[in-house]
């Protein structure tokens, strides 16, 4: 009898046991996730900035840029989808692997023959986490081997920038969340000018026209104007959804305040040192016998980092000609 109230109760505690794990699985199922935490990590020092941005189906941007003063500075970048592995997660295409494994506060990164793919560049490193991406630094530099919607571009030599002037000041990026789509641009927004970068993604200025009709010709207001940085040109070859996505970064530059009767127009494809793709901004009035008067307010250009930097004097910026905004 004794034998029998212990196995009784043995049996009433495996029960209580099976229908507490059954409700604690689903549970822990749930919060699995083969991918590591989405967000931006950060794995810079002295000679290199890298940045690897995780989105939360696995999908990855990694790009590293070498520091120093703008000129011939190497740079590189990837992407592809990380998938579940033992201690953290890989990814490989061809010959090209790379590894992360878990560490506190990150991820220990290593990747193997992947050069010629995503650059010469030293990609290995520490990855701290640096939050969810809306809120993380924005990448300074880094060619995408890819864009996420389109194909891998063949690789393009950079042009060489000149260095910045003292007291310059670079412009920032806007955070991704704050990106117009790329069918946005194309319809409300002006393309003045168009270069390529390393990696052979496309360097072009646009300018985004105010409501309303103009106060009169060449006296044009603008909202908003900066360099989309975006893997190729041809938005007309792309589909519906790949316009739906934002470019890979939109570097603005600040406009100069302007009244009524005055307008904006812009100089493109100006020289400043070695750099010829300089945009400079002019303030145009119409003064007497409707004569239109332009005064130069400012000039910028792109760095190696693929930063704003402001040239001063803007007269310095050398224009063929002015352009007004269409």
């Amino acid at each position: 009898m004794k034998n029998k109230t212990h196995t009784l109760r043995a049996l009433r505690f495996l029960s209580a046991g099976a229908a507490l794990s059954c409700l604690v699985a689903p549970v822990l199922a749930a919060d699995y996730s083969p991918y590591p935490k989405a967000g931006v990590y950060e794995a810079s020092d002295g000679s290199f900035e890298r940045l690897l941005t995780v989105k939360p189906n696995g999908k990855f941007t990694l790009e590293v840029a070498e520091k120093g003063k703008p000129g011939n500075l190497r740079s590189g970048s990837g992407e592809g989808r990380l998938a579940d592995a033992p201690g953290g997660w890989t990814f490989s295409e061809g010959r090209c692997t790379m590894t992360l494994k878990r560490a506190a506060g990150g991820m220990q990164m290593r990747v193997e023959a992947c050069a010629s793919a995503w650059g010469d560049v030293p990609f290995d490193g520490k990855y701290a986490y640096q939050g969810e991406e809306a809120s993380a630094p924005v990448a300074k530099a880094g060619p995408a081997r890819s864009a996420p919607p389109a194909a891998a571009p063949a690789m393009a030599a950079a042009p060489a920038a000149a260095p910045a002037t003292p007291g310059a000041a670079g412009a920032p990026a806007a955070p991704s969340a704050g990106l117009p789509s790329r069918k946005a641009l194309s319809q409300q927004w002006t393309q003045l000018s168009s270069d390529t970068v390393a990696g052979g993604k496309s360097a072009r200025f646009w300018a985004q026209p105010a409501p309303g009709a103009a106060a009169g010709p060449g006296l044009e207001h603008f909202t908003a104007a900066g360099f989309v940085i975006d893997v190729g040109t041809a938005y007309d070859r792309l589909s519906a959804a790949d316009m739906a996505k934002p470019p890979l970064q939109l570097v603005q530059v600040p406009l100069p305040p302007v009244t009524a009767k005055e307008g904006l127009e812009f100089e493109v494809e100006c020289r400043y040192g070695k750099a010829d793709k300089a945009v400079a901004i002019n303030v145009s009035s119409v003064g007497k016998g409707q004569q239109v008067t332009r005064k130069r307010a400012s000039a910028w250009m792109l760095d190696a980092n693929l930063q704003a930097v402001e040239i001063k004097p803007a007269s310095k910026a050398k224009c063929p000609q002015a352009q007004a905004g269409y």
